[in-house]
Formats: C-alpha cells, structure tokens, sequence
C-alpha cells in the first residue's frame, strides 16, 4: 500500500546528511523527502514511509503530535492486520514480531498505538518493557 501512496503523490527523493542523527525529513515546501546515505533497507524503506506520512499529512516542521500521526500513519501501510494478528499469537517482544513482519519496532509500537485508539480494545499482543 504504501509504494502506491509513493508513487502517488511523487516526492522528489533525495539522499543527505541530516543533523541530529535523523534517519530522513520531509520539506513541504520544496516536496522533498531527504532520507540519510547507507540506511539498511528496512530502515530506508520504514523512514521512506514515514516521511511520506508526513507529505500525505501536510506537516511542516516538528512537533510531538506529527511525529506520532506521521508514524501511525506509516505503520498502517507497512503492517497488514491480518499478518499482525496472526503473528502476534505466536511472537512476544515488538523486535520478534517486527522481524516476522519486516518493519521495524518503532512500526510495531505505532501500530499498537493505532489500534488501541481506533479499535478502543485490547489487542492479542502486548509489548514487553
């Protein structure tokens, strides 16, 4: 879903030396996803995702409430329901599950966000620590 998303909306995709450790950033103004040199696949592909959340979205900037919708966001791309509900019955930590699904832990914890706001229920899984 999220490659369709992708191609959608077209951001120029561009690789850069980001200050403060950041994996990627998103410029609204220019359209521009800036995504950090020699990212692991998983990581390129989960930040690529996430900064294509934040372009969906229209954020400019930073704050804690974008972060948190631009991860959820791109957690419900990149995580199936069917495959997590199926895989959280059998793995117990957000690093085994992320590793069954092929996303990070950051997704598995967004997407437990996610479900725990918009199904107002608690899920098979819960994450340790």
């Amino acid at each position: 879903m999220f490659e369709e998303i992708l191609s959608r909306i077209r951001p120029r995709v561009i690789e850069a030396n980001l200050p403060n450790n950041l994996w990627g950033a998103y410029d609204l103004v220019t359209h521009t996803i800036a995504l950090r040199p020699r990212l692991a696949p998983i990581q390129r592909r989960s930040t690529l995702s996430h900064e294509t959340a934040h372009a969906v979205l229209g954020h400019a900037g930073y704050s804690p409430r974008q972060e948190r919708a631009a991860e959820e966001l791109s957690a419900s791309w990149l995580i199936q329901h069917d495959q997590f509900t199926q895989a959280s019955l059998i793995y117990g930590t957000a690093t085994a599950l992320a590793n069954e699904l092929d996303v990070l832990p950051r997704d598995i914890h967004a997407y437990m966000r996610l479900l725990k706001r918009t199904q107002k229920q608690e899920t098979p899984w819960q994450p340790e620590g």
